[in-house]
């Protein structure tokens, strides 16, 4: 029984290891620039555009309550 432990964990670190091996492999290859410049300014518009659809969504909400209730 430890023979099977002692090589699932082996397979778990031998599979961190090639993890990171790519990780590092494609920061190589992208030459140390950095993955998301403008990562900024789309989170801005996609929190905006999330705003604007959660607060249609609670309009929709209201009127069909509001029409129910009447």
């Amino acid at each position: 029984m430890s023979t099977q432990n002692s090589q699932s964990w082996q397979k778990g670190q031998a599979a961190v290891f090639v993890l990171l091996l790519v990780v590092f492999l494609i920061w190589a290859l992208a030459d140390g620039r950095p993955f998301f410049r403008n990562t900024g300014h789309d989170i801005r518009t996609t929190v905006h555009d999330a705003g604007q659809d959660l607060k249609t969504t609670g309009r929709d909400a209201a009127a069909s309550i509001r029409d129910t209730v009447q």
